[in-house]
């Protein structure tokens, strides 16, 4: 396998590694809505979320975690034949980050039927979509493409 593949499937192991053993001392140190006061800015709040992105298409049916898990298989199939063929090295770290995040919100749909998240940000009452190091990740990933694809040269 060329040493840069090696690079790329490290950036993905290290951030399932992360992932994976944050939701793991949540799911076993947190009881399900407790909250952990970190900053003034940031709690651990255990949440169990049955859909996507901001809960969206929740529901604990089945059907729902069937359609999602086959949904993430499909695309992270997709994101790997892209890093495959892309030959930009920008491009390929920003789907690394996704593809990260993808498997990492993929093993817990399979594995509990649900995706842990826990990180709270929020500023006095008002609170974001309560989310997780995949997201994180898939956040960075967008990040990195938008930034480098619309990059104007000096």
């Amino acid at each position: 396998m060329k040493k840069i593949y090696k690079k790329y499937i490290s950036i993905i192991i290290v951030i399932l590694i992360i992932d994976i053993f944050s939701k793991y001392w949540i799911f076993n140190h947190l009881d399900l809505y407790e909250i952990k006061k970190i900053l003034s800015v940031l709690n651990f709040f255990h949440v169990h979320n049955y859909g996507v992105a901001f809960s969206a298409f929740s529901s604990k049916t089945l059907w729902n975690r069937f359609f999602l898990s086959t949904l993430s298989i499909i695309i992270i199939l997709l994101i790997f034949k892209e890093i495959l063929k892309s030959k930009k090295k920008h491009k390929k770290l920003a789907l690394c980050f996704i593809i990260a995040g993808a498997i990492g919100n993929l093993t817990d749909r399979i594995y509990y039927g649900f995706v842990i998240d826990f990180i709270d940000m929020h500023i006095n009452n008002w609170h974001f979509a309560t989310f997780n190091v995949s997201d994180c990740s898939i956040f960075i990933g967008i990040v990195i493409y938008i930034k480098n694809k619309y990059k104007v040269n000096k």
